[in-house]
């Protein structure tokens, strides 16, 4: 691959997995309770969107912070719940809504691994440029382990969905 295509292939990786992490990372902060107000939410009702042939959910209801000190009726949630369920949630510093627990943690995690493994994989581009096979194999073997827990991270995400589900 020619050098100016090379150096325009490591820059949009390095970017992407930029903005990959950051989302990855600022979610996780609130979905284990790092950051935000942390409280409950009663679903009252449920609504669908539809947008580019996807449906989308949002559960309405009332957030109320575990301290009582924050109280929003109209509080929403992009997830499918059912109406009449009290979930834990974390009010964000925008006034957005995230929920809490393992299934939620774990989904974030995997992105924020994959964020991580795109950094990888422009280090590797950058260092296979160079020709140093030494470190393009270890940073190989680097982004062969992040892929490998972020399936597993997505897999117990996706598992405890579906539990929490039936």
């Amino acid at each position: 691959m020619p050098t100016r295509s090379r150096l325009l292939v490591v820059a949009g990786l390095f970017a992407a997995g930029v903005a990959v992490t950051w989302l990855g990372v600022t979610h996780l902060a609130y979905t284990t309770g790092l950051a935000g107000t942390s409280g409950h939410l009663e679903v009252a009702s449920c609504t669908w969107s539809t947008t580019g042939g996807h449906r989308y959910p949002h559960c309405h209801g009332v957030f109320r912070s575990n301290d009582g000190t924050v109280v929003r009726p109209d509080a929403t949630v992009d997830h499918r719940l059912t109406v009449g369920d009290t979930v834990a949630v974390r009010r964000t510093a925008s006034g957005s809504y995230e929920l809490t627990g393992p299934g939620a943690v774990s989904g974030w995690l995997a992105v924020c691994l994959f964020g991580l493994a795109v950094l990888v994989l422009g280090a590797t581009v950058a260092s296979a440029a160079g020709g140093s096979s030494d470190l393009s194999r270890k940073l190989l073997l680097l982004l062969g382990a992040l892929f490998a827990a972020m399936l597993v991270s997505a897999l117990v995400g996706g598992v405890v969905g579906v539990a929490g589900a039936l």
